[in-house]
C-alpha cells in the first residue's frame, strides 16, 4: 500500500501528481494526523484547519489523505467548497475529542503543578512535635496543595523514600544514602526536662555531670543514633539498664511529664506544657538540628524545593546552607 509522505523532496516519487512513499501496516497513526483531521472536523474545512494549525493547507491534505490511505477509509467528503464529515469520521471524531480533551487536561495538570495549584506531597516525619510547625507554614501558603503526614520509626525514614510512599522526611539527622539529600533547616540548643514534681524542678541549670545515677529517658532508637556524630546521646553518661528506651519524641515527653525520668527537648518541644520544666544545660555540645529528606533527584521538583524553602523561611536558614 502506499501512502503520502508528508515530507518530501523535488525528487520524491508520485501518483498522479501526488507524492506517495511505501506504507509500513504495523505502523499507527501519529499524532499530527490525528491532530489535523481532528481540526478539519472542528472547523468544516481545511482551509480553517489549516489557519488554526498554523499550516499550509497542502500540508493538512497530505496528513487526511495519509490516514485515509493507511486505513482504506474515506474521513471527508467535498462537496463544491464545503467539506463533509463522512460516518467513519464521526465515529474517529468522537474518539478524537476525548483524545484532545484528556491532552488539554493534562497540559492544565503539569501548569497547576508548575504553578502549585494542584499535587499531593507526602511527608513522614520521626517526631510531630518539631515536623508539624512546618507543615501547617506550608498548608497556609499552599492551600490547594494535598498533604499526606505520617509519623515513623527513624529507623523506617529510607526505606519510605525509596518505596515512594513518602517524598518527604523530617528528622533530627542527615541521611547516610547518598542517594537521598538532607537538608538541615535548624539548630536549637537543648533544655533538660523534668516533671513538675520533680525534686529539680526548682532549678535553673545543671551541668552533664549532675545527670550520673538519674533514669535518662531515650525517645529515639539508640540503634539508630548511636551512629549519628555528635548526637547528645554521645556526650551524656547513663547505664543502659535503667533508661527508658522509647520510639519518639512523643512517647518521651509523656514518660517525663509522669515522672519517670528526664530527657532532652528544645525550648519550642515542651514550652507550652505547663508539666513540664525546662533546666538550661551549661554545655554547648547539646543541640538538635532538624533536618528535610528527599531524593537527590527530586530536589528540584515544583512541589518539593516549594516545602523546603517554605520551612527554612519559617527557620530563618537558606535551604542552601
Amino acid at each position: 500500500m502506499r501512502q503520502l509522505c508528508l515530507f518530501y523532496t523535488p525528487n520524491t516519487r508520485r501518483k498522479n501528481g501526488i507524492p506517495y512513499c511505501d506504507v509500513d501496516r504495523n505502523v499507527t497513526m501519529n499524532h499530527a494526523q490525528l491532530k489535523a483531521f481532528h481540526a478539519v472536523a472542528k472547523t468544516g474545512g481545511f482551509s480553517a484547519a489549516a489557519k488554526m494549525l498554523g499550516l499550509t493547507q497542502p500540508a493538512v491534505t497530505f496528513q487526511i489523505q495519509a490516514l485515509e490511505q493507511h486505513y482504506n477509509t474515506k474521513l471527508f467528503r467535498r462537496r463544491g467548497r464545503k467539506t463533509e464529515i463522512t460516518a467513519s469520521g464521526q465515529l474517529l471524531l468522537n474518539i478524537s475529542k476525548r483524545i484532545f480533551s484528556l491532552e488539554q487536561e493534562a497540559e492544565n495538570l503539569l501548569a497547576s503543578l508548575a504553578s502549585l495549584e494542584a499535587g499531593h506531597l507526602k511527608i513522614v516525619a520521626t517526631s510531630s512535635l518539631t515536623s508539624l510547625p512546618l507543615v501547617s507554614t506550608f498548608r497556609a501558603r499552599y492551600p490547594e496543595i494535598l498533604v499526606s503526614y505520617r509519623t515513623i520509626p527513624s529507623n523506617a525514614i529510607e526505606t519510605e523514600i525509596f518505596d515512594f510512599r513518602a517524598d518527604i522526611a523530617i528528622h533530627f539527622a542527615p541521611p547516610k544514602d547518598k542517594r537521598l539529600l538532607g537538608l538541615k533547616i535548624e539548630e536549637l540548643p537543648l533544655k533538660l526536662a523534668v516533671s513538675k514534681d520533680h525534686p529539680w524542678a526548682e532549678k535553673t541549670s545543671v551541668e552533664l555531670t549532675d545527670l550520673q545515677n538519674e533514669v535518662i529517658i531515650l525517645p529515639f532508637d539508640l540503634e539508630t543514633t548511636g551512629r549519628i556524630r555528635g548526637h547528645w546521646s554521645e556526650f551524656v553518661q547513663f547505664e543502659r539498664d535503667q533508661a527508658f528506651v522509647l520510639q519518639n519524641k512523643e512517647t518521651g515527653r509523656e514518660t517525663v511529664a509522669n515522672g519517670l525520668g528526664m530527657t532532652f527537648f528544645t525550648d519550642r518541644d515542651i514550652r507550652w506544657d505547663d508539666r513540664i520544666h525546662a533546666i538550661d544545660v551549661n554545655d554547648g555540645r547539646m543541640k538538635e538540628a532538624t533536618y528535610m529528606i528527599c531524593l537527590a533527584d527530586e530536589r528540584e521538583s515544583p512541589i518539593i524545593a516549594s516545602f523546603f524553602n517554605s520551612a527554612a523561611g519559617s527557620t530563618g536558614i537558606s535551604p542552601a546552607d
